[in-house]
């Protein structure tokens, strides 16, 4: 269980309040999704979980909080962000970034068979197998999603944070995504930050609306969709329920 108390977080030294007030319980396995707009939030809350920034209030996992526990959680959790922003990843192969990620739950100083054979299985269970001696440069958006996502789990975490997986993602590679997570969830927690409320719908159990960084709703699925004002008011659009294969989906509105 990840539990949040009276969470606050404060960007110095502009002062500007990112997230105030944020007090949650999120389910194990489970994907949970985090949405909102830009500005919302929605990475500033995944990396305060991951232990990545400094905060006030109280965030516990596994009973643990986080602050005083940052070499347990690195080893239990695992968080993707946007690799491809950074130019020092550029010149590396993919096989060094994923055996470089592998560092928390290693062994020794240098990579072991066993560093190796987690590689390879999780790049053979993403279909990437094929890249792994390409540079980070080489790779398309959509390859490169992939890369991260192997990342964040060729340390076999018990949580993952992806913020924004889905991605330079085209349709098929949101589908089997969405399929993917489904499949790791029944032994894994997942929490995701998306802007695509059709994949979100189709993807998670559990929802977190942010909007100027408090929470406008926390719940199920099913209950949100029924109560789509929440989603409405954080982006400040229309959506319309509409059932897919038996399954309830919100669709934004794109009013002229």
């Amino acid at each position: 269980m990840i539990s949040i108390r009276s969470l606050r977080v404060v960007y110095k030294p502009q002062g500007i309040e990112a997230l105030r007030e944020i007090t949650l319980e999120l389910p194990v396995n489970n994907v949970t999704c985090i949405i909102g707009p830009n500005a919302s939030g929605k990475t500033t809350l995944l990396k305060a979980i991951a232990g990545m920034l400094s905060y006030e209030g109280a965030i516990y996992i596994d009973g643990r909080e986080v602050r005083s526990n940052i070499r347990y959680l690195r080893k239990i959790l695992s968080y993707a962000g946007n690799m491809g922003s950074s130019v020092d990843y550029l010149g590396a192969r993919v096989i060094d970034i994923l055996l470089t990620s592998r560092y928390p739950v290693a062994k020794g100083f240098s990579d072991t068979e066993e560093d190796v054979e987690e590689v390879h299985r999780v790049s053979k269970a993403l279909g990437i197998e094929h890249l792994l001696y390409r540079k980070i440069s080489e790779l398309s958006s959509g390859e490169l999603q992939k890369v991260v996502l192997a990342s964040a789990l060729v340390k076999n975490p018990r949580i993952l944070l992806l913020d924004e997986p889905d991605t330079h993602l085209d349709v098929a590679g949101k589908s089997w995504l969405s399929k993917y997570l489904e499949e790791l969830s029944r032994s894994l927690t997942i929490v995701i930050s998306t802007h695509d409320a059709v994949f979100a719908c189709h993807t998670c159990n559990y929802f977190v609306v942010l909007s100027s960084g408090r929470v406008l709703y926390s719940g199920w699925r099913e209950e949100l969709i029924q109560n789509k004002e929440y989603v409405e008011r954080a982006y400040g659009i229309s959506f319309i329920n509409v059932e897919v294969n038996g399954r309830p989906i919100l669709v934004p509105l794109y009013e002229s």
